[in-house]
């Protein structure tokens, strides 16, 4: 298992995920284990495919894709 809880957060541009990023190594917990960052952008969010499961009503909101299976 790779992760226990995922959390998302939208930055407009370079400079909000920087801002974000030292908001977050400040504020890292006292104790051992492992936090992982990934930076994705919004086209390589919206080509994400489910695998199971259903979109949620935001996601056939703010997307133009059409072919979920």
């Amino acid at each position: 298992m790779l992760q226990f809880s995922v959390y998302s957060r939208i930055c407009n541009g370079e400079d909000g995920v920087q801002k974000h990023m030292k908001r977050l190594k400040e504020n890292l917990p006292p104790v051992s284990g492992a936090i992982r960052s990934m930076k994705i952008t919004e086209k390589q969010f919206e080509n994400m495919d489910i695998l199971l499961g259903e979109d949620t009503p935001e996601e056939r909101l703010g997307s133009n894709k059409t072919d979920f299976f």
